[in-house]
């Protein structure tokens, strides 16, 4: 493992985590060092675990939109949002930056100085 890149190690540790259909799996960051097409395969594959409860602690919004359907939003380690992913993406706040419904409503719920972090 220690020869392989980044990305390599991630892609062994998303297997690795997976391997067996487990009923729950914890995913921190698991799409960190991967480039698209291998993000592309990630969501794939965590689609594919129907049987599986999947926690994914991320701050790239455009994987949680590929494969969550719901979210909790956490700052400071208070709950600023839990529920369905389109209710959250509903609180779209235009004036908050962001490219997506999802991102910009994610970004609305941190206060300003969080914003930036």
């Amino acid at each position: 493992m220690g020869s392989l890149s980044g990305g390599m190690r991630q892609r062994a540790a998303i297997a690795w985590a997976v391997v067996g259909k487990p009923r729950f799996v914890v995913l921190d960051e698991p799409t960190v060092g991967l480039d698209p097409q291998q993000r592309f395969r990630f969501r794939d594959i965590i689609a594919g675990l129907t049987d599986t409860t999947i926690l994914l602690s991320t701050h790239l919004i455009d994987d949680v939109d590929a494969v969550c359907d719901r979210i909790v939003v956490m700052h400071e380690g208070k709950i600023r949002f839990a529920g369905l992913t389109d209710e959250l993406k509903a609180l779209d706040d235009p004036s908050a930056p962001g490219h997506t419904p999802l991102e910009r409503a994610y970004v609305s719920l941190l206060p300003e100085e969080g914003r930036n972090r």
